[in-house]
Order: C-alpha cells, then structure tokens, then sequence
C-alpha cells in the first residue's frame, strides 16, 4: 500500500513537560483510521504538531515518501478543530469554501470549480447559497471539511468530529467520512467516542502519556481499550459497532 503520512520519532516538550515522546506510525493512501486515549494522552498537540502548528523537538514527517518541512504541511495536511464553527468565516457556505483557495492566489475559475468539487464530494450542493449559522451541527462539521477539501490537502485531520452532536448528526459526518475514504482520501480521527466509529476504520492507535501504545487493525485491538479507559457500551462486540454505516 502507497504511504500517504509518516511520523517518525516525533517527540516535543512543552514548559519542561513531555508532551510527545517518540511516536511512530504510518497511514497509508484511502485508510480511515481512529487515534483514541485518555484525556491528556497529547492526542490534539499530535494533530498540531503533524499539521505543523506546533515545531517538534526531534522527528521527521513524510508526505508519500517524502520529507515534509511545516510549510509544505500546512498546505497539505489539511486539520478540522473539535470547534468547527470557529473555522467558519464567510456569510454563506460557498464563499466560506472559496476562502482557503481565494487566500492561496488562485484565479477565481480555479477557486470556483474547488468550490463545486468540494461541496459534491462533502453532499452540501444545496446548501451552497445558506448562511452557515442556519446549519445543523452536522452540517457545520461537513462545511468546515469541505472548506478543507477545496484546498486539496493530502491528508485530513479531524479531531473531536463527533463532540456535541445529536444522532442525525453523527451519522451525517461519518457517513461523509466513509464517502471520503471510498474516493482515496487518507484519514486520521481523534475521538473519545471510539463506540461511534471504531468498527469502520481500518487502523486503531492507542495514546497514552505521549506514546502510541498500541497500533494495528482496530478489530484486533479492540479488547485493549477497556485498558485505557476507554468507553465502551455494556458487553460490547466489535462486529455489532456497525450500526452507524446505515
């Protein structure tokens, strides 16, 4: 499988304070997977520091093969923040998606046609002329990833995309995310609510106290997240976690 992400020996510190201690891991090009772990594991610093908001101490990060500097990362590695709705910055949901692409220079017939493939592959086509504060909370998180997608990014970063949503909303964001997926994205989720989404993703990291504990196929580490804290329903089965495909 082609390489999309990977993280080698990623460490950082923070006020003295190990906040990353040499993680490692890859993603691979259209995998979905599913980072989890107790509050203050360092999963969101993770994010950041991948995405290039935060400069490591030591490690390197690749893009497909190669060495990814944090500007290059910043363009494409694309992260969506657990407040959504503070990524929103324009009156309607098609201005707001052309403001990535119309920041980076490009002409408006470019902007425009990012602008349409974003709200195709992300469902909002008739959203596109409504303001965004009228959108379900659901909504909002799709409008933020296709704000994210018009900017062509490699890999997207999600943290939290389930945080404060109802049902409908829920499944409407994963169902987005499994529709990305099939279309060749490369996907990492950071969420707490592992019963939400576990059984649709191809790969589980566990973090805790700044390292990856565990890592591989989520329905061979499924049993490990009790261990972590991590909640789970009442005699939960991995197999029968799939009631959000539907």
């Amino acid at each position: 499988m082609e390489n999309a992400l990977q993280v080698m020996d990623l460490s950082l510190k923070i006020n003295g304070n190990t906040i990353l201690d040499n993680i490692s891991f890859t993603i691979h090009k259209g995998e979905l997977c599913l980072l989890c772990g107790r509050n203050g594991a360092g999963k969101s610093q993770l994010l950041r520091t991948i995405k290039g908001l935060r400069k490591a101490d030591q490690g390197t990060i690749l893009l497909r093969e190669t060495e990814a500097d944090e500007k290059t990362r910043m363009k494409k590695i694309a992260l969506v923040f657990q407040n959504a709705e503070m990524q929103i910055v324009s009156q309607s949901v098609e201005k707001d998606i052309a403001f990535g692409p119309e920041n980076m220079g490009l002409g408006r017939e470019e902007v425009q046609r990012r602008v349409q493939t974003a709200l195709s592959l992300i469902g909002l086509e008739d959203k596109a002329k409504q303001r965004p504060q009228t959108l379900s909370g659901g909504e909002l998180r799709k409008c933020a990833i296709a704000g994210i997608l018009a900017m062509e990014p490699e890999v997207i970063l999600l943290d939290e995309p389930f945080a404060n949503l109802d049902y409908p909303s829920t499944l409407t964001v994963i169902k987005s995310l499994l529709s990305l997926r099939e279309k060749g994205y490369s996907i990492l989720v950071v969420s707490h609510e592992a019963e939400k989404f576990i059984a649709l993703t191809d790969t589980l990291f566990i973090m805790d106290k700044g390292q990856i504990k565990e890592k591989g196929a989520s329905s061979d580490l499924f049993s490990k997240l009790p261990e972590y804290d991590i909640y789970l329903p009442k005699n939960a089965v991995f197999k029968d976690l799939t009631w959000l495909k539907h």
